[in-house]
């Protein structure tokens, strides 16, 4: 997302079209100068953590929390957070940054805590609009509905960040109806079904379809691995026809198992911490609401499941810390629990500094692992040409490259042509290329061929490609090594030619 806004890497030109992220966001970012280097993306990214950080602080001091608690719960929210950024994790926070100034101004009536949570409110929404809606939608029984309903700057407030968010919608849509982004609109909700939802295995079931629209099965293995670089395959109007013979997706087969497997990932270690200190908290304090809170999860998660997209970790952090804060948004639910027992009191207490300390070990391993395994790959990227090389798949390692808060000169200048979402974006190397003739299927085809970083399992595709669709032979011309990254020059002859 920071290539795209200040324009290297996969981009040739910063744009404020972040696609997952509204425009005005974009804007934003851009206007924020560099900081001894450091990117105005990332310095956003840092700062909405510092925000949430001290949001939560201030909500638990004013509920006489002590510091050792305080802390103790910041750090099991945010520690992770704030080693591996990510900005689905940070719209999700700033949602329940939200939340929680609403549930202030409820008891307190502060101004300041209602402007502020239509504030954080619609920076989720600026920053991810699916994750504020998933959280606002989890929350739901945790706010205060009807006191904002009844109260006159509330029915004001809200009004006002629904119509911002009415508006911010509207200029993030009309930034995309330029010619240039035609193409990318066109293919974007049908390729989503493919490579989000899982339409590729029942596409595949009906060869049939795919024989009527002139595909093979190796086609749509290579939607499913977002190779959109030939306009044949990534064919919309073909894709849309083939997807509307189907049907409807959550009648697949595996919807239920999918389904199941949303419940599960709860048990992940990413959130296991979080998730027991949570259930804990909800055995200790049972509630209506709090029920109603967890009830929705589930139901969200399994729902998410069920159409396609179960376990995707960073979804489900921001839900996690607000399961774990929920007691304490519910009046009078958290002062139950040192009225039942002094020991019961001291066991909550005890239980959630042994969470942040078994948590923050945790996470501080893998950032220290993460971050010898980052130093090892810049050295050894240091020799990769300047000239265009295809990315395709998860083999690159873009968090290494370009980390959140140092920039590498040397990364910097490569340019990187990616095969993904936005492969037909105008700001990114890939289309670019395609408009000076210099696309991958020209650049396959030519004597000299192409460098790509890809796995076996996509060249393989690949080979099968280079056969169907352009009657040739795919042949290894050079491989180069750069530690873990291996850039193969590849080159599609045609049988003609040989």
């Amino acid at each position: 997302m920071s290539m795209v806004a200040h324009g290297y890497g996969i981009a040739t030109v910063g744009m404020p079209n972040l696609i997952f992220s509204n425009v005005l966001w974009g804007y934003l970012v851009r206007t924020i100068p560099q900081i001894s280097g450091v990117w105005g993306y990332s310095i956003a990214t840092i700062g909405v953590l510092i925000i949430i950080g001290a949001v939560i602080i201030h909500a638990l001091r004013k509920l006489s929390f002590g510091w050792l608690m305080s802390l103790s719960i910041v750090i099991l929210l945010l520690v992770r957070p704030v080693l591996f950024p990510q900005f689905t994790i940070n719209a999700g926070l700033l949602t329940l940054g939200a939340v929680i100034c609403w549930n202030f101004y409820s008891r307190q009536k502060s101004m300041q805590a209602l402007v502020i949570g239509c504030l954080l409110a619609f920076s989720g929404y600026l920053v991810r609009s699916h994750e504020f809606l998933l959280v606002l939608l989890i929350a739901s029984p945790l706010l205060p509905w009807s006191k904002l309903a009844k109260d006159r700057a509330g029915q004001v407030s809200i009004i006002a960040l629904l119509l911002a968010i009415g508006a911010a919608s509207f200029v993030d849509h009309k930034a995309y109806q330029s010619d240039a982004w035609q193409s990318f609109n066109a293919l974007n909700p049908a390729r989503a079904l493919i490579t989000d939802f899982g339409a590729d295995t029942q596409l595949k079931n009906h060869p049939e379809i795919l024989a009527r629209h002139g595909y093979s099965a190796n086609d749509i293995n290579l939607i499913r691995s977002w190779f959109f670089v030939d306009e044949n395959i990534a064919n919309p109007h073909a894709l849309n026809a083939m997807l509307m013979e189907i049907g409807p997706l959550p009648a697949q087969s595996n919807a239920l198992n999918n389904g199941w497997i949303g419940i599960k990932t709860f048990a992940n270690p990413v959130l296991l911490p979080g998730f027991l200190m949570a259930f804990f908290l909800l055995l200790l304090m049972p509630n209506r609401k709090l029920f109603m809170t967890w009830a929705l999860c589930l139901a969200a998660f399994f729902a998410l499941g069920i159409m396609g997209r179960p376990g995707v970790l960073r979804v489900y952090i921001p839900v996690v810390s607000l399961l774990l804060m929920a007691p304490i948004l519910v009046p009078g639910t958290w002062y139950l629990v040192p009225r039942q027992g002094l020991l019961r009191w001291h066991l909550v207490q005890g239980a959630i500094v042994v969470a942040a300390f078994f948590n923050t070990t945790t996470v501080f391993s893998e950032s220290r692992s993460a971050q010898l395994v980052a130093e090892r790959m810049r050295k050894d990227l240091q020799g990769l040409s300047n000239d265009v090389v295809v990315v395709w798949g998860g083999l690159f390692p873009y968090e290494a490259v370009y980390p959140v808060i140092r920039k590498f000169h040397t990364a910097q200048a490569y340019r990187l042509y990616p095969l993904g979402v936005f492969t037909h974006a105008p700001f990114s190397v890939a289309y670019r290329e395609q408009v000076a003739g210099r696309g991958m299927i020209d650049r396959l085809t030519s004597q000299r061929g192409i460098p790509i970083v890809a796995d076996k399992q996509r060249f393989d595709l690949l080979t099968i490609y280079c056969k169907e669709r352009l009657d040739g032979v795919l042949h290894e011309l050079a491989t180069q090594e750069y530690g873990q990254v291996d850039v193969s020059w590849r080159r599609c002859e045609n049988k003609v030619a040989q």
